[in-house]
């Protein structure tokens, strides 16, 4: 994202833009089906969440409560679509619900994400696993 003092917005960066691409772009090559979209709402999220919808042919994408950077986890852990959905939010955010899902603590520090990086987690009867983790210096 820019910073905030060339854009309050924090829009994505052209490098942000082409990270996203590029993860997007391989998550579409390697025939892993999304079929909803959900962002926090912010600017970035949102242009992200379009990023991937246009590569992965999405056309469910929505903006919802508890993903900002600072929400508690639990609230959105509560509520999660677990059918093939891609969550885009912030951090610290997204590194603590991924710890939340997995070990029960919030705080595990189980994973370090990286901007435009994608996560997928199994679930099967409330128990996630971590599948397999992205990050656009692998693509």
């Amino acid at each position: 994202a820019l910073d905030k003092a060339v854009n309050p917005e924090r829009p994505l960066s052209k490098a942000g833009i082409e990270q996203s691409s590029a993860v997007a772009l391989q998550i579409h090559a390697s025939d892993i089906t999304v079929s909803q979209i959900f962002h926090s709402g912010k600017l970035r999220a949102r242009q992200t969440a379009e990023i991937f919808a246009e590569h992965l042919s999405v056309t469910s994408v929505t903006a919802i409560d508890k993903l900002s950077p600072n929400d508690d986890v639990t609230l959105i852990a509560q509520n999660l679509q677990t059918n093939d959905a891609l969550y885009v939010g912030h951090l610290p955010h997204l590194e603590k619900l991924v710890s939340y899902l997995v070990t029960g603590n919030a705080n595990a520090n189980i994973i370090k994400f990286q901007n435009s990086a994608v996560v997928c987690l199994e679930t099967s009867e409330n128990h996630y696993q971590l599948r397999w983790y992205l990050t656009p210096e692998l693509v």
